[in-house]
């Protein structure tokens, strides 16, 4: 599963990373700041975002029995999501397709 919260400031976007971060029912198993000023995009075909892997470790996702199930989290800024159209993204898995990633 895939999700995308979209901010209009970089303060709104590390306000709520900060809120993952502190909530106990939910584990980052990987983190990756593609918004960083030192990030290469060549690396991303130019995309840039705040990406998450996400557990969740609550008794309700026991309950649903997602619990120990991993998804995936983008946080981006406004501008950037505005670039992404369809024909971006497709452009993106070629990229990533001759890559071998």
């Amino acid at each position: 599963v895939r999700a995308a919260v979209v901010f209009d400031h970089a303060d709104e976007l590390a306000n709520f990373l900060d809120v993952i971060q502190g909530d106990t029912e939910v584990e980052i198993v990987s983190f990756k700041n593609r918004l960083r000023a030192d990030f290469d995009a060549i690396h991303s075909g130019g995309y840039r975002d705040v990406h998450l892997n996400l557990v969740m470790q609550s008794m309700e996702a026991l309950r649903l029995g997602i619990a120990g199930f991993v998804w995936e989290l983008q946080l981006q800024l406004t501008p950037i999501a505005r670039l992404r159209t369809a024909g971006g993204h497709a452009r993106y898995m070629r990229y990533r397709n001759m890559r071998a990633e």
